[in-house]
């Protein structure tokens, strides 16, 4: 008996392709505001063996605050059993909580804040370099620099393997890499990680990895397993995230000059403006798991499907944030879900802010006006976690 014979067809019907999408390599957040447009509440495409998506900012917060319903045991589509376990992102309750709670004060306010001279350090470095040149790859030359020192050093890591590790994870993140080759550099990251903890278990310094493999979960201590798959989650968040919200914010700005000036001019609206950035340009569009049959915005999801919960859409949700489509620093409350929602919301928050607020201070201190060179030239990275992979900016 065929599944249309066993099961009834999904409805409605959108195809859409969230990795190769034309309009998403074109530009990521118009296309997802183009489905927000014309395509159903939650709609069924057929691509990657068939799955649903989200396309309301409620249907997606439903989805993420409710991992009872729609699990994070697999963070693929289409669902890949063999998928590294990354901890705590891919742990349901109860499973998920003793292990955020044991990394959460590592990643609190007050922890991370020594790290604003290190991170205001490592952002001059990075500007010396391409300041004078009126002109640079932005994503190249900043944008994937800056967090990779960033936790590197908070992380534990020999800072004289930056180029090495720089290389990693832009090869890892590429999205014209094969799985072959994404393999091997995930090989290489897991080589990495295992030396780094092998040395910290042998003997601890004062770095997160050593902290962290001193801690207990549970009223035990991490296994070498366990503390690989925190590593590689870490590994990975830490790096793209950031690179990305930098990136797309500075795409905005090259076309904003009214916002540009007010940066410029009154940097305390800075942290405002971060926060207004990654409301209009998250993004993340994460993968979960049904677990039962349950009715979303009027379509019949069946345990076993896979849905994408497109972050974005919370902050564009006009019942949350007025006039979703403007970028403003006059909004009394920016309402988004840059960061997740629930309790998966991601752990480097506030160190993801600092690190936003810092580089813009300092790029508009010492560069101010910039412009983006040939609208258009970018390209985007489609995918759960979207990217430019270009963004050719110029200043003087």
């Amino acid at each position: 008996m065929s599944e249309s014979q066993t099961q009834p067809a999904r409805s409605p019907v959108f195809e859409f392709d969230y990795i190769t999408d034309p309009g998403v390599r074109a530009d990521c957040h118009a296309r997802y505001w183009e489905l927000k447009e014309t395509a159903p509440p939650v709609f069924w495409t057929n691509a990657h063996g068939g799955h649903w998506v989200c396309n309301t900012g409620s249907s997606v917060q439903h989805v993420v605050r409710h991992p009872e319903i729609f699990s994070s045991r697999y963070l693929a589509i289409p669902p890949n059993p063999n998928q590294p376990k990354m901890i705590p992102e891919m742990l349901d309750p109860p499973e998920h909580r003793p292990y955020r709670q044991m990394l959460r004060p590592f990643f609190e306010s007050r922890a991370i804040e020594p790290l604003d001279a290190r991170i205001s350090a490592w952002t001059d470095q990075l500007l010396d370099e391409v300041a004078g040149k009126g002109e640079c790859d932005f994503v190249e030359a900043i944008g994937s620099r800056l967090p990779v020192a960033v936790f590197m050093e908070l992380f534990g890591f020999p800072m004289q393997k930056f180029e090495e590790f720089r290389a990693l994870v832009t090869g890892f993140f590429h999205s014209q890499a094969s799985n072959e080759n994404r393999n091997q550099l995930a090989q290489a990251i897991v080589g990495h990680l295992a030396a780094l903890i092998q040395q910290r278990m042998a003997e601890p310094r004062d770095d997160m990895i050593s902290k962290i493999i001193g801690s207990d979960v549970d009223g035990r201590k991490l296994s070498f397993e366990e503390l690989m798959s925190i590593g590689f989650l870490m590994f990975l968040a830490g790096l793209d995230t950031v690179t990305n919200a930098m990136s797309f914010g500075m795409r905005h700005l090259a076309h904003d000059e009214a916002l540009r000036r007010r940066a410029i001019d009154d940097p305390a609206v800075i942290p405002d403006m971060v926060e207004e950035l990654l409301r209009r340009y998250a993004f993340v569009a994460t993968p979960r798991y049904v677990v039962e049959d349950i009715e979303l915005e009027g379509a019949q999801l069946r345990a076993g499907d896979s849905i994408l919960a497109p972050l974005p859409l919370v902050g564009w949700d006009e019942a949350l944030n007025p006039d979703p489509a403007t970028v403003s620093v006059e909004r009394q409350f920016f309402r988004h879900a840059a960061f997740g929602s629930g309790i998966h919301t991601c752990l480097g928050l506030h160190l993801a802010r600092m690190e936003l607020t810092i580089f813009y201070r300092a790029w508009f201190a010492r560069v101010g006006h910039f412009r983006q060179v040939e609208k258009g030239d970018e390209t985007c990275r489609g995918g759960s976690v979207m990217a430019l992979e270009h963004l050719h900016l110029a200043w003087g």
